[in-house]
């Protein structure tokens, strides 16, 4: 009886060992599960980091594609341009082009590259975006600062696709683009012979022309005032004073006109 007690003592006090042994693993378990858990969870988040970034990379570089796309098919002139720029002179841009106004901006500017600019802009609104080479320069005055934009070279696409000249500008043959789609050129031949023309694009032809011409000639009024005339034919202004007198010379108004292109990339961000 004795031992029977004894025995059952001892199982008693075994059990209750055993299970108290137990407890640390119980209570063990759990802490591992935990650190598993932050393990698991810390990797989740720098899976969802690197996602999110790969994901912001993707976008910009499909926003950089979307905005890279419209130039893609003038390839070929920006190509042109960029020759021209790395070596200070006309290249292949002569054959396609007008370079004189580019080789200003390029052989006498301080910056060429930040200076120098494209856009895209739908001269006729038939769908097409134009090619625009810009001079934009930046000028500091008193009330603030503006931006003083001078077109180089437009160009179009043909039948097949292919590039081709619209007009060209340069420093002495001032070319602007106005809002309206029309062009603004002012031209020099020295400072008493001056010639003011408002221009259209023909979509057909694919040539810019004149719809109204003023020039000098260096006949003077009374004052000493240059005299402006205005062209019976716009396509051929007489310059021996046979068209129409129309008072002193004096510059069109036409600041607030001029389109600013504000979409345009600048040639070293371009490349």
């Amino acid at each position: 009886m004795k031992k029977t007690l004894v025995s059952a003592v001892l199982l008693a006090a075994l059990a209750l060992t055993a299970c108290n042994a137990d407890k640390p693993a119980e209570t063990s378990a759990p802490a591992e599960t935990t650190t598993a858990q932050a393990v698991e969870t810390e990797a989740t988040e720098e899976s969802k980091d690197t996602e999110a970034t790969e994901a912001t990379d993707a976008t910009e570089a499909t926003e950089d594609s979307v905005n890279r796309a419209g130039y893609d098919k003038y390839k070929a002139v920006t190509d042109s341009v960029k020759e021209m720029v790395d070596t200070k002179e006309p290249t292949s841009f002569q054959e396609i082009s007008d370079p004189t106004g580019l080789l200003e901006v390029i052989n006498v500017a301080e910056d060429a590259s930040s200076i120098l600019k494209y856009a895209l802009a739908d001269i006729d609104k038939d769908g097409t975006d134009e090619l625009f080479i810009i001079k934009d320069m930046e000028h500091q005055v008193a009330e603030g600062s503006y931006h003083e934009i001078n077109i180089l070279n437009v160009f179009t696409l043909d039948a097949d696709g292919k590039p081709v000249p619209v007009t060209s500008g340069w420093e002495r043959n001032r070319l602007q683009y106005l809002k309206d789609g029309s062009f603004f050129r002012s031209g020099s031949a020295g400072a008493e012979q001056i010639v003011l023309e408002f221009q259209k694009y023909d979509p057909e032809k694919k040539v810019v022309y004149s719809v109204e011409c003023y020039y000098t000639n260096g006949q003077k009024d009374a004052d000493g005032t240059l005299i402006m005339f205005k062209a019976k034919d716009p396509a051929a202004p007489a310059f021996d004073g046979s068209d129409e007198e129309v008072g002193p010379y004096e510059e069109f108004q036409i600041a607030d006109d001029i389109y600013v292109f504000e979409d345009a990339v600048s040639f070293s961000d371009f490349y």
